[in-house]
């Protein structure tokens, strides 16, 4: 009996784990960020993947436009900016979408 129980809790505790993992809210932002060289694009990308939040950074320096993939749970496009003008960039939002 205390095996089935201990199944049970552990079966449990998996089941919790597994629905919190689904709660992750996947947005899409895109800003217009002054950036002037191959330097700069590759600064941004390299960097701002370590906010937090952030999953995937894409960075298209002849339109001059910074595509960022984020978990709406952690981080917001307000936060990404400001940690994209603290490498020394303005930013202006262009877009802001929600993901599948």
């Amino acid at each position: 009996m205390r095996k089935i129980i201990t199944l049970t809790l552990i079966l449990l505790g998996f089941a919790v784990l597994t629905s919190q993992a689904q709660k992750v809210e996947t947005k899409s932002v895109t800003f217009e960020v002054n950036m002037h060289c191959q330097s700069c694009k590759a600064k941004i990308e390299r960097d701002i993947v370590f906010e937090k939040g952030v999953k995937e950074v894409e960075a298209t320096l002849d339109k001059k436009l910074v595509t960022i993939k984020y978990d709406a749970t952690k981080t917001d496009p307000e936060k990404i900016a400001k940690a994209i003008e603290k490498l020394g960039y303005t930013v202006k939002v262009v877009e802001t979408k929600q993901k599948d």
